[in-house]
C-alpha cells in the first residue's frame, strides 16, 4: 500500500497539473469524463469546433458563475430546455446517465475553464 502513495503523493507535489487529474478523477480527466458520458456529442469545448449545435463548454462558462453551480449540476442530471436559447438537454434515459458526483465534477471543470 505505502509504495502506491508516495508515487502519487510525489506527482501531486512535483506534477501538479498531472497530481490533480489524477486525484480529481483516479486517472480519467474531466475531458475523458465528458466524453465518456457523450457530453461531447452534443458540446464543444469552444465556439471555434463546428460541429457544436448547443452552447460549447467555454460559452457555458463565460455566461455561467460558480454562484449558480448546484443549479448547473441538477440541469446535468434532469435535463429539460430553457437553460440556453431553444436548445433542450435531453433527460436521462435518452442520454447516458450521469451520477451526481460526475455532474459535479462536469460542472465544476466547465465552470474553471479559463477564457
Amino acid at each position: 500500500m505505502k509504495s502506491k502513495i508516495i508515487p502519487a503523493v510525489l506527482t501531486c507535489v512535483l506534477c501538479p497539473g498531472i497530481g490533480s487529474a489524477y486525484a480529481d478523477s483516479h486517472g480519467m480527466t474531466s475531458m475523458e469524463l465528458a466524453e465518456e458520458k457523450k457530453c461531447t456529442s452534443c458540446h464543444a469545448i469552444d465556439e471555434s469546433e463546428a460541429m457544436s449545435i448547443v452552447p460549447s463548454f467555454r460559452s457555458i462558462s463565460q455566461r455561467y458563475s460558480m454562484d449558480e453551480y448546484d443549479r448547473l449540476v441538477q440541469v446535468v442530471l434532469t435535463g429539460g430546455q430553457d437553460h440556453w436559447g431553444k436548445e433542450e438537454m435531453p433527460d436521462m434515459g435518452v442520454r447516458m446517465d450521469v451520477s451526481e458526483e460526475d455532474a459535479e465534477k462536469l460542472v465544476k471543470w466547465i465552470l474553471e475553464m479559463e477564457e
